[in-house]
């Protein structure tokens, strides 16, 4: 494995420089930083990772990097296309949570609290789709599969963690917040109430969701070997 701190201490380094550059409105320092948020975190997994680079992860890093690009030479007249990278990678990270062939644990509080999660993003969802906003209800449909699949990824995440607390699927967890809380921020701001706070905290809590994306992978690739080496010991 290299040295993966550069490319950790760029990407946060970009990542601060992203957030100041937004705070103070000058648009010079994020055209030239936010391009590097992406590559150098996407770096870091190249640095870290522990098998050959996973094509459909890549594709899905990428992505991100796509609509984050398009918002910033485009703004928000182009949201859909946005959009529409981010429900493509959303659907690669479910296909990711799914795949992890978790031992399903039905307790009766993991079953209250999916019940109480689900019922809680469904009223967030639906209030939001509800708005008399132009554009929700022109694209009211594009916004119902979005909501429906980002809620697809925070359900199976927290289903994986109740299941199995190890470390891939906390970070699994943190990742899928940090985006609800990012889609969130964003929506806030930009269908019921324009506060800078909330533009500023949706994108360090959307870098942040990278970081802990390239960590989800990574650990889940440490554990599926650990898992591996002790079903050899136990089979040899």
């Amino acid at each position: 494995m290299k040295d993966s701190r550069p490319s950790l201490v760029l990407y946060i380094i970009a990542a601060i420089v992203v957030l100041v550059g937004k705070i103070l409105n000058y648009e010079l320092l994020m055209l030239i930083f936010k391009p590097m948020v992406v590559p150098a975190i996407f770096y870091y997994y190249l640095q870290t990772k522990t098998k050959n680079t996973n094509f459909l992860f890549s594709i899905n890093i990428w992505l991100f990097f796509i609509a984050d690009m398009i918002m910033l030479l485009y703004g928000e007249s182009a949201i859909l296309w946005v959009m529409g990278c981010n429900i493509v990678s959303y659907i690669i990270l479910v296909k990711f949570a799914l795949s992890d062939n978790v031992k399903a644990k039905f307790s009766l509080f993991n079953i209250i609290f999916l019940t109480l999660l689900l019922s809680l993003l469904g009223f967030i969802l639906f209030t939001i789709l509800n708005l008399k906003i132009e554009d929700i209800i022109e694209y009211y449909f594009f916004y119902l599969v979005y909501g429906i699949v980002l809620i697809m990824l925070i359900a199976i995440s927290a289903f994986n963690y109740l299941s199995s607390n190890t470390a891939s699927f906390l970070h699994l967890c943190l990742m899928s917040l940090c985006i609800l809380v990012s889609d969130l921020f964003y929506a806030i701001h930009q269908f019921i109430i324009e506060l800078p706070i909330l533009d500023h905290s949706n994108t360090f809590v959307q870098f942040l969701s990278y970081f802990f994306m390239v960590k989800y992978f990574n650990s889940r690739r440490i554990e599926a070997l650990k898992n591996n080496v002790i079903k050899t010991a136990i089979d040899g």
